[in-house]
């Protein structure tokens, strides 16, 4: 048991708000949800995560909500029991500051405190900031793992209301080795990245490939949402020079522990929260603003699905509209969608005449549609030549269904 009671700190009816992937508490976690049926009822806000804890909750003991069924949510979705947000980002960092979406407790884990008495956030901000200005009770896991990152959100350690000490290595992000569609994709999209962009990408191996493609750019600057170990890889090849004003700003590191060593204490690595990362007078310097996502499906108009298929949530609307919109509002910017024309099975095409899960980017904010077979430009087209343009680089065993939809 931790050095207090969690009893002791949350009520039946609180909010707990828990800090989101390599900023998560397991440990505090675990204790949480072995005392969830003694505190009904009690409703748990959580993010991205890895931890395989939350495979174990039952509907509604606790309610788990959030914005995302990645990493291990994914199967807590399938079993019915989370409940998921489907908002911007930008938009649950609001909610949390309003009170429409109430925080009493939050949970997280921290590295240990400055000379003056600050913890930095470590790895991840998201809505942690805002939740830990809303709550009642702050309970945090200190552990050395956690890298000291440059973020202009802190808290003193007299906001915290009582702490363990754990040194449970960092969860890193699971790696997939890329296939030849991903290869071929990210030598597409990198195609469209010219030296002094800043760029935008996320996590997975399509982020790698563009990365490792980028080799012979100089002078990037990144803008992301999530950083993973590619951001490495563009350090390592002088396309990014972290040494310069505003090199990197981002609110997640996901990936390896050389990720989390290299954030450590590194001052161009800059963790903002949502609001930061897409300032308007900040993005207007940025020419251009290259914004990747991914998704699961594109419809012909252009429209995107990154949420579910099947009747199913996998995905998120999470930073993705935020971001395609915040390309518009740099001096020159894209907003490109990459994926791999099948689905893993590769029996189900990706282009699609019809979304199968909701609209999370409407036609109108995307710009590049890229697959392993080529790009199609959606910039001033009509919806006929969208579909021809989105068919011509559709798999090629999908595209005569499609032309006769």
């Amino acid at each position: 048991m931790p050095g207090f009671s969690i009893l002791d700190h949350i009520r039946p009816g609180d909010h707990v708000a828990v800090a989101e992937a390599a900023a998560e508490p397991r440990e505090l976690v675990g204790h949480l949800l072995a005392a969830a049926g003694k505190l009904d009822p009690l409703t748990v806000l959580c993010g991205y995560s890895l931890n395989e804890a939350w495979q174990t909750v039952q509907p509604g003991r606790p309610a788990v909500k959030s914005y995302a069924a990645h990493g291990s949510l994914r199967k807590l979705a399938a079993a019915g029991a989370l409940e998921i947000l489907p908002c911007h980002l930008s938009s649950l960092a609001r909610y949390i500051r309003n009170g429409t979406l109430p925080v009493d407790v939050v949970l997280v884990q921290l590295p240990p405190a400055d000379e003056d008495g600050y913890h930095s956030l470590g790895p991840s901000i998201g809505y942690l900031a805002d939740a830990m200005r809303k709550a009642r009770v702050i309970l945090a896991e200190i552990n050395p793992n956690a890298p000291k990152t440059t973020s202009s959100p802190r808290i003193h350690r007299d906001r915290i209301t009582a702490a363990i000490r754990s040194e449970s290595p960092l969860p890193t992000s699971p790696s997939r080795a890329a296939g030849p569609a991903e290869k071929a994709i990210g030598a597409i999209v990198a195609d469209l990245v010219p030296d002094g962009a800043s760029l935008q990408l996320g996590i997975g191996a399509v982020p790698g490939e563009i990365a490792g493609a980028l080799r012979e750019r100089s002078g990037l600057r990144v803008r992301s949402a999530l950083i993973g170990d590619w951001l490495l890889e563009l350090v390592d090849n002088g396309a990014v020079d972290v040494g310069a004003a505003g090199a990197c700003l981002t609110g997640m590191a996901l990936g390896s522990r050389r990720l989390y060593d290299f954030v450590d204490h590194n001052a161009g690595v800059e963790f903002v929260a949502p609001g930061e990362l897409l300032d308007p007078a900040a993005l207007a310097s940025c020419d251009p603003f290259v914004v990747v996502n991914s998704a699961l499906q594109v419809d012909l108009y252009g429209q995107v699905n990154a949420e579910a298929l099947g009747g199913r949530y996998l995905g998120a609307v999470g930073g993705q509209v935020d971001l395609f919109r915040a390309a518009r509002l740099a001096r020159s910017g894209l907003a490109v969608v990459a994926l791999p024309s099948t689905d893993p099975s590769g029996t189900r095409s990706s282009i699609v005449p019809q979304l199968d899960g909701p609209t999370t980017s409407p036609q109108s904010d995307i710009d590049i549609v890229a697959t392993e077979y080529g790009l199609a430009d959606l910039r001033a087209t009509t919806a006929a030549e969208r579909a021809r343009r989105l068919v011509a680089i559709a798999a090629p065993e999908h595209r005569e269904a499609l032309r006769g939809s």
